[in-house]
């Protein structure tokens, strides 16, 4: 099985619980029988300043 999002796909993040947000796929990571994605997240479009998240596929959409 292979991972639905590759490396620099842009992503919609949507847990259910928080507002959706946008991030970029840097890693992914099979473990415990699913696939992880560690994101690269901007806060601030405008801002350089980012940070690291490891999300689950299933809360994850593809954007353009």
């Amino acid at each position: 099985m292979d991972p639905r999002f590759s490396e620099m796909n842009k992503v919609l993040v949507n847990n259910g619980k928080s507002q959706p947000y946008e991030g970029y796929v840097i890693a992914t990571l099979f473990k415990d029988g699913r696939w992880i994605y560690k994101l690269s997240i901007s806060k601030d479009p405008r801002s350089t300043e980012t940070y690291d998240n490891w999300v689950p596929e299933k809360w994850l959409t593809l954007t353009k």
